[in-house]
């Protein structure tokens, strides 16, 4: 099980002052995922994760991020995905290439493809969030 949490202001920029309290966030989240533990903060917008690892300890690693098509997609996951090897095989077809083999990759992927529609494609248990950089667009 993993943790994630966010926040956006878009009064302010967030910066290293604000990390403190991310950090803070992010201890309350340690026993759903005492494994890892990231931030993502830009601008308006933190993004924070503690990991309990499962699968591809390495490769999966959070906040993920992918650049596809000109835009960067950041996310943060806690799920599980029951077609992971499904969607793997469609996007791969579509031309996506994987570095790993966690479902989070995968469900980046599918994000950065379908955008909000993914969530028509995910056979699983699921929280997730991704920021869209260029757009500045926050789905969750």
């Amino acid at each position: 099980m993993c943790g994630i949490a966010g926040i956006i202001d878009w009064t302010k920029n967030l910066d290293k002052d604000d990390a403190v309290i991310f950090k803070k966030i992010q201890k309350t989240l340690s026993r759903r995922g005492p494994d890892q533990k990231g931030i993502f903060i830009e601008k308006s917008v933190a993004l924070i994760h503690t990991r309990l690892s499962v699968i591809d300890i390495e490769n999966g690693r959070q906040p993920m991020s992918l650049e596809h098509q000109g835009e960067r997609f950041v996310m943060v996951y806690n799920g599980e995905l029951y077609n992971t090897s499904e969607l793997r095989s469609s996007l791969r077809k579509l031309g996506h290439i994987f570095d790993g083999h966690s479902d989070t990759e995968v469900l980046l992927h599918a994000y950065a493809q379908w955008r909000e529609a993914c969530v028509n494609f995910l056979n699983g248990i699921f929280a997730f969030a991704v920021w869209e950089r260029n757009g500045r667009r926050l789905f969750v």
